[in-house]
């Protein structure tokens, strides 16, 4: 993005008429990491001055920074996109919880309350997570998931051998008061497009889209499929081999709100996948 400057003004006055939804410890983190150029050269100092008519340029992709407790997988000046671990909230789950939760992490990292939860994934499942940095970016992203108009791509190991090779498992899901998530005709339509990627012994592999984005939508159809996710209690699971829930998040494709590209924010396969399933580089 380029910036022609109205008139004399300092660096960081420049930076905020340019991104009014950023702090000011994020346009100086910006500026100690070489983000930010004038006529062409980096520029590090907050305080210099620039004249009118020269420009100051920001790249649109930076390189993903080291957050405590998060990898973040993507980021630009409009989304955010990091590998959530297994037992970390999305989002909080009350008022009172500030910090640990991805959203307060990154909003504490970045320094700004300008960064927006667009969509959830259960606390026991792992993955790719975006954010919207900026309320526009909030909105046209809340759009693509109202729309279901992106790609949503889950790995999952259940229970049991499954006999179909591929299908599509829909109904209606209704939340209850006590949480759990149960099929209903009064519920939410709910759509799951399922692949056997390989089957063992004891488990099969699926590869998993989302048409639909219900609460504990998958979780949920695999019960009924007769064949819950291994680690899955809640939802009919004998086994927890692996101490979790095996399910994760493994990419959002989507085309860019702003620069109108498609982007693949992609999260690796735990370790403990692997250890499970053997071999599991084909999904």
């Amino acid at each position: 993005m380029e910036f022609l400057v109205p008139s004399r003004m300092k660096v960081l006055e420049a930076l905020r008429q340019i991104y009014p939804d950023s702090s000011r410890r994020t346009l100086q983190n910006w500026l100690a990491g070489g983000r930010i150029s004038l006529d062409g050269k980096k520029i590090k100092h907050e305080n210099e001055v620039v004249e009118e008519g020269q420009t100051l340029a920001s790249v649109d992709q930076f390189r993903p920074q080291t957050t405590p407790g998060l990898k973040i997988i993507y980021e630009d000046r409009y989304l955010v996109a990091i590998d959530k671990p297994v037992g970390l909230l999305s989002v909080p789950l009350d008022e009172g919880e500030t910090k640990r939760h991805a959203l307060g992490m990154l909003r504490l990292h970045f320094g700004t309350d300008q960064i927006f939860a667009v969509h959830r994934i259960d606390r026991d499942t792992s993955g790719a997570l975006l954010f919207a940095r900026g309320k526009e970016s909030a909105i046209l992203l809340n759009g693509l998931f109202e729309s279901h108009d992106l790609k949503r791509e889950y790995l999952t190991i259940v229970e049991g051998r499954l006999s179909q090779n591929r299908g599509t498992w829909q109904c209606n899901l209704t939340e209850l008061p006590n949480l759990d998530v149960v099929e209903s005709p009064d519920g939410k339509v709910s759509i799951t497009h399922f692949e056997v990627m390989r089957r063992s012994a004891k488990y099969s592999y699926l590869r998993l889209t989302l048409e639909t984005g219900r609460k504990h939508q998958i979780r949920v159809h695999c019960q009924m499929a007769g064949h819950p996710v291994v680690g899955d209690r809640r939802y009919g699971s004998t086994e927890n081999p692996m101490d979790r829930l095996c399910l994760h998040a493994r990419c959002l494709t989507l085309v860019h709100p702003f620069t109108k590209k498609t982007i693949t924010l992609s999260a690796p396969l735990p370790p403990v996948f692997q250890v499970l399933g053997g071999q599991l580089a084909d999904i």
